[in-house]
């Protein structure tokens, strides 16, 4: 392995990370949680000792970046001996909650608890004390060795304002969309900042250069600097030199003019920061300034407040242009939208490599050089890299051999491309590069889910708990950092999905080398399987039994993930796997031909997370509510899964109970509501009797997503719904109720009025409803987060309630009212109704006759009406007052007997009309109506389309 990528394996900080997680659990257990066992006690309090004695070690070691293949192994095997510690540490945790929470007396637990283990507890804590002190003894025997060695640091080169434009490719139209904003005389204040933002190597400061030295940038500023800041920032420094900057300036210009003389400048590197500050203020007043601050990492508000102070005084439509890979960064320095830099074209970095490599005439290797320039994935720095060592290779074979090695493969590439990634990486917290590294068992174009993925870090214990804020809390903040320095991209702007581009996506697989694999094919996807390994997946077309028995020599994994959507040939897991597996934390089985699991699950105590999602799975084993830490249990599309565990209410520290098959379910198990924990319950099934019946939702006040509660008809009162509490469910997003039996009108009118959820609700949905009228809550402004309600099958409802109020509603269906027949004011409400509604839908409305009340004002935002199947509906209201409406679809109204008299609004871009057959003919050229429509860019009648061409004729 080349030099440099060998650091990138060494020096993770992995090690460090682990150990600080540890110290701070031992702290809370000495404090907390053993107090009585005094033995115990001691054991960790010497335990803890030890590991904070190796956690300086390792820091400094770590810290040295560059280290002998010696020390490497020294770090896994610490790294090993704390991740034990910790599998020790969870059992003794889940073991004494388990029993804290039975009715037995402390020192009950305590004999219990000494009594049942399978091993000898102060042995074992003493054991992997003494392995870790033999460990720490090695370590400072290096350390004392090394400790007169200067550190050795590749040197940063500092980037400068100098740019050779014949060498950029591709980035025009950022740099004209980016002088544009420089050039404005708009902005915050007299300075704005203009941030550009994106991953190592996509050619942030070649863009940033282009601007700086464009000809109309040049004439438009008083004066102009460039500072290369990089990791070390220092904001003396960096005052310092845009000052030093601005004095040779000022020093050319006196020259110039014969009346200067070029005083020292090292003396104001002498100056302190508040009379640099004052020197640089005289300076810049009243002028006009351009100032790049290149490859800015520093995410620390206050240093951008201090470093700016001077530059206040400047005249209007001074701009400071910054680069980044940190989106944290870009927000701090400026408020206004960052310019992001997408990746290049196969053709661009083609373009790219071919100029760096010297090849004038290349178009005998065109195919073969395309195919290569796919691999640098858009980076221009990669193509650079590629195209430097082209220059030596001249030869066809030499082509291929580089084109089907992987870049890190090869000294030339991964020494120069990955240790630039890889400062990303350095740049971040120890907890952040945990997550990060996790992310490596992946492969290439994975693409996850935010909750998932934070589910998982909680399951592998990686989220650091911070006072009362909820874990996954904070690890949406955890991702949230990852994706803003570029480590993660949305690869799906409609439902939000995630993925690694494919080079950040090999340096994770290259810090994570000694402690994660993948394997395709049962091979290795990268470097050699680590005896250490703790993190796997598997992705293979062909999954049998035998196949999962290779994992057997990894009996210390916390993560197996069958990652292959294609494994339903797996019918089977063998009972060994998870015997042989005891220490797993994640177990994701998804997808595969399973349709059961052996009782042998119930020796993973360690479990957090299991995932089952679109298998065959029939049933669970009754063993598994006994796995006690159980966080996640995923079951979608589980479409043979008729029942969930009896006891399930034992598994109380359960967060996500995700299932999608509620209608197979008869219903829920036994007293659910002792699930206190759960965030995730996508259905509650409502019973009749006591354990079953709405009330065990009162105390799961953490609910968050959606929730359908279904068999409303069970709910005998307002007293028994309102038990439910859901108006203390703040975080609840999504609401659906729904009646599938039809019960007594006003009981069911008691029962929808004690439901009312919490205002910040988002969305609601009503099924199956049959009172009279709808409470008065549903149509309350103080809803003021409600963007859609859908109301369906409400058949006895004759009013509908007044809609209109509620500030934030987009989008409103109305289906299967079946007694409606009169849509008017009351739905409006007062004057400027429904300002923020973008669809209104009516279907399936057989009595309707009239709808009628739209009024000036109302509706402003309206783009798309739908009235479909209304047999008896006559007249439509005024629409031409709704000025933002551009799609208007009227379908299977035979009744209606024209447009509404005042015509359409000019704003309307389609007109669709089918089997309505009077509005047919009124519409149709020279027909009644036929002025009304014909000025309708987009006209489709019964599926004809009306051409434009002669519509005035």
């Amino acid at each position: 392995m080349a030099t440099a990528i060998a650091s990138l394996v060494l020096s993770t900080g992995i090690t460090s990370a682990v150990l600080q997680v540890l110290l701070d659990r031992i702290a809370n257990f000495t404090q907390t949680k053993i107090t009585q066992f005094s033995q115990l006690h001691v054991e960790f309090l010497k335990l803890g000792a030890t590991m904070f004695k190796a956690k300086a070690l390792v820091d400094d070691v770590e810290n040295k970046k560059c280290f002998p293949e010696a020390c490497r192994i020294l770090l896994e095997d610490v790294k090993s001996v704390v991740l034990d510690a910790d599998d020790l540490l969870d059992e003794i945790d889940m073991d004494l909650e388990k029993r804290n929470s039975t009715d037995f007396n402390e020192n009950q637990v305590s004999q219990m608890f000494l009594s049942s283990r399978r091993f000898n507890i102060p042995s074992e804590l003493s054991k992997i004390h003494k392995e870790l002190g033999g460990l720490v003894e090695k370590l400072e025997s290096y350390c004392m060795i090394n400790s007169g060695q200067p550190q050795m640091a590749a040197p940063v080169i500092p980037s400068t304002s100098l740019v050779d434009e014949s060498s950029i490719i591709a980035r025009g139209p950022d740099k004209e969309k980016i002088i544009q904003r420089v050039l404005s005389d708009q902005g915050e204040g007299n300075v704005s900042v203009i941030p550009i933002v994106g991953m190592g190597g996509i050619g942030k400061t070649a863009v940033a250069q282009l601007v700086y030295n464009d000809p109309d940038v040049v004439k438009n500023f008083d004066f102009k600097i460039w500072v290369s800041v990089s990791l070390s920032y220092d904001v003396v420094k960096i005052t310092k030199s845009i000052f030093y900057s601005l004095t040779e300036q000022v020093s050319g210009l006196s020259e110039l003019k014969g009346a200067f003389e070029l005083s020292d400048l090292s003396k104001y590197f002498e100056l302190s920061l508040n009379e640099i500050h004052i020197q640089l203020q005289k300076k810049l007043r009243g002028k006009k300034f351009l100032l790049v601050l290149d490859d800015m990492w520093n995410e620390n508000p206050r240093d951008w407040d201090v470093l700016k102070l001077p530059f206040q005084v400047a005249a209007q439509g001074s701009k400071i242009v910054m680069t980044t890979r940190s989106e944290i960064a870009s927000s701090i320095l400026s408020g206004a939208p960052a310019c992001h830099l997408d990746t290049l074209s196969h053709n661009d970095c083609w373009t790219i490599i071919k100029q760096t490599a010297g090849l004038s005439d290349a178009h005998e290797k065109e195919l073969i050089g395309l195919k290569i320039a796919k691999k640098c994935k858009g980076l221009p720095l990669v193509a650079k890299v590629i195209g430097s060592v082209l220059r030596y290779k001249s030869g066809v074979r030499k082509w291929d051999a580089l084109l089907k090695c992987e870049l890190w493969e090869s000294p030339e590439h991964g020494n120069h491309i990955y240790p630039a990634l890889k400062l990303s990486y350095d740049n971040l917290s120890s907890y952040l590069r945990r997550c990060f590294t996790y992310c490596s068992i992946f492969p290439r174009d994975h693409e996850f889910e935010k909750d998932d993925l934070v589910q998982l870090w909680a399951a592998e214990g990686f989220i650091q708990a911070q006072g009362r804020e909820e874990i996954e809390d904070i690890g949406r903040e955890y991702f949230g950092g990852l994706c803003s320095r570029s480590f993660f991209q949305v690869s799906d702007d409609d439902q939000p999905r995630y993925k690694m581009h494919d080079l950040i996506h090999d340096l994770a697989r290259l810090v994570s080398a000694n402690i994660s694999f993948s394997m395709e094919d049962n091979i290795s996807t990268f470097l050699p399987i680590p005896r250490h390994a703790r993190y796997s997946s598997l992705l293979c077309q062909d999954i049998k039994p035998s196949t999962l028995e290779v994992f057997h020599r990894y009996e210390k994994l916390r993560t197996f993930m069958l990652l292959s959507e294609h494994a339903s040939n797996l019918y089977q897991v063998p009972y060994d796997f998870f015997i042989k597996l005891g220490r797993l934390r994640v177990l994701n089985l998804s997808h595969s031909g399973i349709s059961d699991l052996p009782d042998s699950i119930k020796n993973l105590i360690h479990l957090r997370y299991l995932n089952l999602s679109h298998t065959s799975i029939k049933r669970l084993p009754k063993c598994i509510v006994d796995i006690y830490g159980l966080e996640t249990l995923k079951l979608k599309n589980c479409c043979e899964l008729l029942q969930l565990p009896d006891n399930l209410k034992n598994l109380i520290k359960l967060r996500h109970l995700d299932f999608d098959g509620y209608r197979l379910i008869s219903s829920m198990p036994i007293e659910v509501g002792k699930l206190t924990s759960l965030e995730t319950l996508p259905a509650f099934i409502v019973g009749k009797h006591k354990g079953y019946q709405i009330g065990e939702l009162k105390n799961m006040r953490f609910l968050r997503g959606s929730i359908c509660i279904t068999n409303l008809e069970n709910v005998a009162s307002f007293v028994e719904g309102e038990a439910a509490m859901l108006h203390e469910k703040q975080y609840l997003e999504k609401l659906e109720l729904e009646w599938n039996e039809m019960g007594a009108q006003t009981v069911e009118q008691e029962v929808l009025t004690s439901l009312k959820p919490h205002v910040g609700l988002r969305e609601l949905r009503v099924t199956g409803y049959c009172g009279l009228i709808f409470p008065n809550w549903i149509a309350d402004s103080s809803f003021c987060k409600l963007e859609r309600i859908d109301i369906d099958k409400c058949h006895f409802c004759t009013f509908l309630p007044s809609l209109g109020q509620l500030p934030a509603l987009k989008y409103l269906l109305i289906q299967d009212m079946r007694a409606l027949e009169n849509v008017d004011h009351l739905l409006c409400g007062s004057a400027g109704s429904f300002p923020s509604l973008e669809t209104l839908t009516f279907r399936d409305m057989p009595k309707l006759k009239i709808w009628s009340g739209i009024n000036e004002n109302d509706m402003p935002h309206l783009r798309v009406l739908s009235i479909d199947s209304c047999p008896e509906l006559v007249t439509l209201p005024s629409t031409h007052y709704l000025r933002s409406l551009e799609m208007l679809e009227i379908n299977r109204c035979p009744e209606l007997q024209s447009l509404p008299r005042e015509g359409l609004p000019f704003s309307l871009t389609c007109l669709i009309i089918l089997e309505s057959d009077i509005l047919k003919e009124r519409c149709e050229v020279q027909g009644a109506d036929w002025d009304k429509i014909k000025s309708v860019p987009n006209i489709m009648i019964d599926d004809e389309v009306i051409p434009m061409e002669g519509r005035q004729n």
